[in-house]
């Protein structure tokens, strides 16, 4: 009996302090302190006081009661160029938010759903990410992202929103295509200085074909399947061209699966 009392009256005592120390002012939260951890020139524009009001930081909540899901999304959703890489608490009472700048991949050329005789260029990050939605003709000429087309699906300015990733049936191709090009030394500015201009042909054996700044291009059978050993097999044989192989600017090397195994061709001219 003495003993159930005891423990009711360690409970009481427990949760006493617990919303002491929720309560008390010591722990509320005071200051947020914004951190890049990459360049921003997409959002050099973008002060702190901007970042704060898009994240809809509280001052004076709990330290132990922040929601940093909530505050990732109403960064990312509302700022579209920003991914936030980590929120850390310093007790006891300031967030530290860690900010890193998308990078822009793809520009989607789709029809404008006001006007289907014009195009609108929506801008994709590596995540399919929505970073912007223009109207603006995009020119492929090595530094701005790949122009990509996508033929026999129909799609216009209002299939995307925006700070939204994009959910379509050949999303995970493309993303991989991103993941490949990253993972291989080609993210970035130098996916840009890469990739000139990009075309998917959706059907039942859809097809991409990759027109390189270079001048080759680089065409992925059955691209929606095993997209990643493709890609990575068609940057290897466009470095073997490119580096030993100047004189051969042209042609294509086409990517397909061949007894279970990814090969390529030399690069064959139309």
């Amino acid at each position: 009996m003495k003993n159930k009392r005891l423990i009711v009256i360690l409970s009481v005592f427990l949760v006493i302090t617990i919303l002491i120390v929720l309560c008390s002012t010591v722990f509320t939260l005071h200051t947020v302190d914004i951190v890049w951890l990459t360049s921003n020139n997409n959002l050099s524009d973008v002060n702190k006081t901007q970042i704060l009001e898009a994240g809809e930081f509280k001052k004076g909540e709990s330290v132990f009661l922040i929601n940093k899901k909530k505050y990732i999304n109403n960064l990312e959703k509302k700022l579209p160029y920003v991914k936030v890489v980590g929120m850390e608490i310093k007790f006891p009472n300031k967030l530290t938010v860690k900010l890193s700048e998308r990078e822009e991949l793809y520009v989607l050329k789709v029809v404008a759903s006001e006007n289907s005789s014009v195009y609108n260029y929506v801008y994709l990050d590596y995540d399919l990410k929505v970073l912007k939605i223009s109207t603006t003709p995009v020119t492929p000429n090595g530094v701005n992202p790949a122009v990509l087309e996508i033929q026999n699906y129909n799609l216009t300015d209002a299939n995307f929103t925006l700070g939204e990733k994009v959910d379509l049936p050949i999303s995970n191709s493309l993303i991989s295509v991103g993941d490949i090009l990253a993972s291989t030394g080609y993210g970035g500015s130098k996916a840009k200085a890469l990739i000139e201009s990009m075309v998917l042909k959706y059907d039942f054996k859809s097809e991409i074909n990759i027109k390189t700044t270079y001048g080759l291009t680089i065409k992925l059978e059955d691209a929606l399947i095993k997209t990643n050993q493709k890609m990575l097999k068609a940057l290897s044989v466009y470095e073997e061209y490119h580096n030993n192989h100047p004189e051969i600017n042209s042609g294509v090397i086409t990517v397909y699966e061949s007894n279970g195994s990814i090969v390529a061709s030399a690069p064959a001219f139309n």
